[in-house]
Order: structure tokens, then sequence, then C-alpha cells
């Protein structure tokens, strides 16, 4: 079979997959509902139509994060709306939980105030961010080479000064990503729910999401066997077609920074380098660039160690 035929689902077959091995396992242990961390995305919708067919609406709790710059309009507008159109949910199992409280002790760790409470040295060249904005100052140092399809975070030591702060600035990120996930298992636990994470297969293969964050640490990843073209395809089967058609673009965010590149070819380039394909042979394959090929073969090959529980020798 052709390997982009392989790309094509049987949605229908693919759903009922799912929700039986989700519904499977919560019955051997015991689980009373799901709760899934909500986020405008067509993962974490599609997550939540999932867990509603495994248990049922009255059993599926969605958690909306909040903070002062998580809650701001247009974004807080946008969550709501999509939750109101899209996820028949009970009023009472939709819970908005605002972290600025919690935040501010990984600020301060950042900013180094904690480190000046604690009687350690904290260089001066480092500057003091709030909370929640070492992403947006990030974000603003880096545009420019995003724009031109240039910048990548540094994958190994960092040496200049910039990029000494930008791998600062991305671990704060991801600290405060990572506190979703304790929030999350906060009140599923307290409620004896199972909580689903919502990182697809081309996320997972190219390490595009923190490593015991939101999308990685959870008790079910449904959609992580499925290629990003692939869960749109589930998407689409599960009615969410106007949804897909006023939020997803062509080309998401990372791919379009990172690869240039849209979803699917990025897709088609991951099935490949998954099925042993070198770069040269993909690019007869595909007809994409073996610029582009590389890079994502890259992300693929160093960030290998995301996809990894933690280490233990064999002794």
């Amino acid at each position: 079979m052709n390997l982009d035929d392989m790309l094509r689902i049987d949605a229908p077959v693919t759903k009922s997959k799912i929700v039986t091995f989700i519904r499977s396992t919560l019955e051997k242990r015991e689980i009373d509902g799901l709760l899934v961390l909500y986020k405008y995305c067509v993962e974490s919708i599609t997550n939540v139509h999932l867990a509603i067919e495994a248990v049922g609406r009255n059993n599926v709790k969605l958690v909306v994060t909040k903070g002062r710059l998580l809650n701001k309009q247009p974004r807080e507008q946008m969550s709501l709306d999509a939750i109101n159109r899209y996820l028949d949910l009970p009023k009472e199992n939709i819970v908005f939980v605002n972290q600025e409280n919690i935040l501010k002790e990984i600020s301060d760790v950042f900013s180094g105030r904690y480190g000046l409470k604690a009687g350690i040295a904290v260089s001066d060249s480092i500057p003091s961010l709030n909370y929640n904005l070492s992403y947006f100052l990030l974000r603003g140092m880096v545009q420019q080479e995003m724009e031109q399809k240039t910048y990548a975070a540094p994958l190994k030591k960092p040496s200049t000064q910039r990029e000494k702060f930008i791998q600062r600035a991305i671990a704060h990120y991801k600290s405060q990503i990572r506190l979703r996930v304790l929030l999350a298992f906060l009140l599923a636990e307290t409620e004896n729910r199972s909580y689903l994470g919502s990182v697809n297969k081309s996320e997972w293969l190219l390490g595009l999401f923190t490593k015991f964050g939101t999308y990685h640490a959870a008790d079910f990843l449904p959609l992580a066997s499925l290629y990003r073209t692939q869960v749109i395809q589930l998407a689409n089967h599960l009615g969410l077609q106007e949804f897909l058609t006023s939020k997803v673009a062509p080309r998401p965010p990372s791919y379009k920074y990172f690869f240039n590149l849209s979803a699917d070819e990025v897709d088609r380039i991951l099935i490949r380098i998954e099925s042993g394909f070198s770069v040269k042979q993909i690019a007869e394959d595909t007809g994409l660039s073996s610029k582009a090929i590389n890079k994502v073969n890259y992300y693929y090959q160093s960030s290998a160690y995301t996809r990894t529980v933690p280490l233990i020798p064999k002794l």
C-alpha cells in the first residue's frame, strides 16, 4: 500500500477502537469519569467528544486554566464560544481554574527573586519577568527569525548570552505548562477520574510538546497514535466540520515557523521516516525538498528523549 494511503483512516473504526480502549481500562481500574484540560484546538475538542462517547457527558469534566494573560479577550471568549457551540456538557462540569498565585512562585525562580531570598547570587544580566511573560518576550525576541523561517530553539548547550536567556525563558514557560498537569491531576484524583492528554502523533514524533506537560503526563493519550491529519479526519467524523473550517489553518504555527510545511507535508515525511526511508528516498517519493526533510528529520532525531519515560539503568 502507498504510504500516503496509510494516512487515510477509517474514522468510525478508529473512534470505536479508542472509545473501547478507554472504557475497558476504566472498568479495570474502577474509575468513575474522565477529565480533559481544555485548550482551543482540534485535539482538545476531539478528546472531549471521545470522552463523552466513552463515559457519557455527565461523567466528563472540562478544566479551563486561567491567569492574567490567559483570561484576556478575545482568547477567553473564543474558548467560551467553542465550549458552548461544540461541547454539550453540563455547566457544573466545566471548571475555570486560575493559576496566578501558584505561578508567582515559578516567576520568582525565573526572575531571581527566589534566589535572593535563599541567599543565592543571581546574574544581573537576566532581566526580571512578570508571571507568564517569558513566552511573549521570547516570541518578541525571535519574531523576525520566525517570519524568515530560520528560528529554532537551541537544542544543545547554549553559548551566547542570548541563547542562555532563551533557554531560561523556555524553561520558565515549560514550568507553567507542567503546573497545569498538577492542577488537572488534583481535580481528577479527588473525583476518581482519569486525565486525558491531547498530544497527536505528529507533535509526539517532533517533540512539539513539553515533556511531562499537559499533552504528555496523562492517564490516557487517545490521539497519540494518530498523525495530525488523521486527527482532523476523526474530528470531521465527529461532526466538527464547522470548528475545523473556522479554526484550523492550512499550516499550524509550529510547522510554519520551524519547517515552512503544511500538516499534510509534515505527516507524509514522518510516516516515511518511521518506515526507514532515507532523506533522498523521501524527497524522490514526495517531491519535497531535501532541506525541509532534513529539518523534520533533525527534530525527529533530536527530540527522542522527550518520548521516553524516566531512564532506568539495567542492573
